[in-house]
């Protein structure tokens, strides 16, 4: 069974969610049952949601840095939530630069769209620009 995490906006809990399942129907958080943000397997969070994601998944944690101004963000958008349908042994995650700077401030985002694989906790490989979905698959399956 693979499995990705959500942050929820509402009570800021943490979710692991069945892969599968969250493609199927609209998830719910399980501690407050508000419906959680997700699209694909894309979960969008918070620095708070981000780090407890880090710290509760070892394996490959794939996180798109983006900002609603950004015209490449928005045309990666869709390549990237492609791409975590075809990669569900990796968690994807979106993270707005704009409402999170001091995390783009901490880990040295200085262009955007940034994605930025980590493993252990520990920063493995960077890509700027935006990409398609096959060539963001080859780098997902490059760091598995």
């Amino acid at each position: 069974m693979s499995t990705t995490y959500s942050e929820c906006f509402q009570c800021s809990s943490l979710n692991k969610l069945d892969s599968n399942k969250a493609v199927e129907k609209k998830p719910l958080c399980g501690k407050c049952g508000a419906e959680l943000k997700l699209k694909g397997l894309v979960s969008e969070v918070t620095t708070n949601g981000f780090r407890k994601i880090m710290n509760n998944h070892s394996g490959l944690i794939v996180v798109d840095f983006w900002a609603s101004w950004c015209g490449p963000c928005q045309s990666y958008g869709p390549e990237y939530e492609k791409a975590s349908l075809k990669n569900e042994n990796a968690v994807f995650l979106k993270i707005n630069t704009e409402t999170e700077q001091q995390l783009a401030g901490e880990l040295g985002i200085r262009g955007i769209p940034c994605t930025i694989f980590f493993k252990n906790q520990k920063e493995i490989k960077r890509q700027s620009g935006a990409m398609s979905a096959d060539q963001l698959t080859q780098l997902v399956i490059s760091s598995l």
